[in-house]
């Protein structure tokens, strides 16, 4: 799981919403609709879940919406970013992933849908 280290304002932690900047983060990859992140606010010293709403494509940068969640304990963000265990148990880690692959697969069956009814 990606995390992503940003203050967030006070405004922000109302609206529950982000704008970061792919470059300004420094990411070493592109993030996904859908996908979901840690968000870390060094300021306050708090972490949060995160889900990547909307991405924008400009010519020298592409930017992401984070929709901001629950915030979680230092803890749980640790476990979330941590590997994932070799014991056969479930981890939060391990249903957070099932269930955003849940959502994509949800996502992907409604497009399919609409595809088919609009012929």
């Amino acid at each position: 799981m990606q995390q992503i280290v940003v203050a967030l304002s006070p405004f922000t932690r109302r609206s529950r919403s982000l704008g970061v900047s792919h470059t300004d983060l420094g990411l070493d990859r592109g993030l996904e609709p859908g996908e979901h992140l840690l968000v870390h606010d060094p300021v306050a010293d708090e972490h949060f879940t995160a889900v990547v709403g909307d991405i924008a494509f400009e010519l020298a940068e592409t930017s992401y919406r984070l929709e901001i969640g629950t915030r979680i304990t230092a803890a749980e963000a640790a476990e979330r970013l941590g590997p994932p265990s070799d014991d056969g148990r479930l981890t939060t880690q391990d249903i957070v992933a099932l269930l955003a692959a849940l959502r994509r697969g949800e996502r992907d069956v409604a497009a399919a849908l609409a595809d088919l009814r609009a012929r």
